[in-house]
């Protein structure tokens, strides 16, 4: 992000932004734990017999393994028709 682009961010539009940034961040490490963990499970699963194979969350299962937690459908739609309006706000510029 450029100086000028960040002075034309009202402030929302900037933590939107700084939010989505991290958001990706977490993304991304997340798909490195679990090459991390994939990887792994296909190491031991060559060194154990065929009748017992590991699954990956049998090493470690992680916070979002979890299938307790809703999403809501509804403010992700709403939050994605926001970003796109902007998008074509800023670019109608």
């Amino acid at each position: 992000m450029g100086v000028n682009e960040f002075y034309d961010y009202l402030p929302k539009h900037f933590w939107n932004k700084l939010d989505g940034f991290y958001e990706l961040e977490n993304i991304r490490e997340r798909t490195r734990w679990e090459r991390t963990r994939w990887q792994t499970t296909l190491l031991l699963n060559i060194q154990i017999g065929k009748g017992k194979k590991i699954k990956p969350t049998d090493l470690i299962e992680f916070e979002w393994d979890k299938k307790d937690k809703k999403i809501d459908y509804e403010k992700l739609k709403a939050r994605a028709e926001y970003v796109k309006k902007m998008s074509e706000y800023k670019n109608n510029k």
